[in-house]
């Protein structure tokens, strides 16, 4: 796990818009006033070290606002059970000129009319397994517009999170050990493996990924493989 994430800045706008991105970032809450607010889950980085590794994830809590926004069009299909996720935020000009964010998730559409936005990064992005991060790293859902940048994960989230990277090694191990499977069979049809070598390899390999499997049962990973 790499130690920490360079921020470039803590405050973004729509100067930046060109080189942002929210795919798959959640939002949590949202807060209409004289400015419309969401809380959120930005994803900063997606990292793959090998095409047999999972994603991994620099994400940090933020808060997106429009401020003074003149009209909200709002067409979603959500249930409260439901995880409201981003799909792509879209900038588009209206027949009289007027700058509209297209905020699309995948339950629908929000269309905000609003000249600009500021996203404002709550926390210091840290490595997640999956796209969201833990409560105890983001805290409660909230409006923030003051960064806490002396923010630090505590050391039980370090351990769990060093557990939780761990089990997933050994996912990521399961996939390339059948990779290799492949591979040994594809020697094999070539002629290139004598039928005893290419059993015993086979065999070994085989066990290597029933042992993993007992490990990862019982696990949300044992879903993964």
């Amino acid at each position: 796990m790499s130690a920490s994430y360079q921020l470039e800045k803590w405050v973004w706008t729509e100067a930046d818009f060109e080189q942002m991105g929210w795919h798959d970032a959640r939002i949590y809450a949202v807060q209409f006033g004289q400015e419309i607010s969401f809380d959120i889950d930005y994803i900063f980085q997606w990292v793959q070290s090998d095409e047999d590794d999972y994603f991994s994830f620099w994400v940090a809590p933020a808060t997106l606002i429009f401020p003074e926004a003149v009209h909200v069009a709002w067409a979603i299909d959500f249930r409260p059970n439901q995880e409201l996720e981003i799909e792509h935020i879209s900038r588009q000009t209206s027949a009289i000129g007027a700058t509209v964010w297209c905020i699309e998730t995948h339950q629908g559409d929000i269309r905000i009319t609003a000249e600009g936005f500021r996203q404002i990064i709550r926390r210091p992005p840290t490595l997640q397994v999956g796209q969201q991060i833990t409560p105890e790293e983001r805290g409660a859902s909230n409006f923030d517009v003051t960064p806490d940048t002396a923010f630090t994960e505590s050391e039980e989230v370090r351990l769990l999170k060093k557990a939780d990277f761990a089990l997933r090694q050994k996912a990521t191990e399961v996939r390339r050990i059948r990779r290799q499977l492949e591979a040994l069979l594809e020697q094999r049809s070539a002629g290139v493996l004598e039928v005893k070598r290419y059993l015993q390899e086979k065999r070994s390999l085989e066990e290597k990924i029933k042992q993993l499997r007992n490990e990862l049962d019982s696990t949300d990973w044992a879903r993964e493989i």
